[in-house]
């Protein structure tokens, strides 16, 4: 299976919006990972359609970010825990999805020039 149907399929899993299901609230308390984190997936995958050189570099990277990102949002506390100088959970989501697009647009960029400039030697 080549990485364009691969992305495409990743894409198309990422695009099902789960914020509001009732599945998703019951599957976790926390849908807002899932509210800010699958637009961000999506953005990401749909990038990786036109740009397939950059899937192998981009995967290096979301094997060991993604994880961090879920165990982040699965232990980070409540404010209510007594801790009022933390953001809220909603917050942290929101930034570390904002952090996961801008590295993973960062690494496909730097990829692609990469390979164009060595293409062009």
């Amino acid at each position: 299976m080549n990485t364009k149907k691969i992305t495409f399929g990743l894409l198309v899993i990422s695009l099902v919006d789960c914020g509001n299901s009732i599945f998703c609230y019951n599957l976790t308390t926390r849908s807002f990972a899932l509210y800010y984190g699958m637009p961000a997936l999506a953005f990401i995958f749909f990038i990786l359609i036109f740009t397939q050189q950059a899937f192998s570099a981009w995967k290096k990277f979301a094997i060991w970010f993604l994880p961090l990102a879920i165990l982040l949002f699965i232990f980070y506390p409540d404010p209510a825990s007594g801790d009022y100088f933390s953001p809220y959970p909603e917050q942290i989501f929101k930034w570390v999805s904002i952090l996961y697009v801008v590295i993973s647009i960062l690494i496909v960029a730097l990829k692609t020039i990469r390979q164009r400039t060595e293409k062009y030697d």
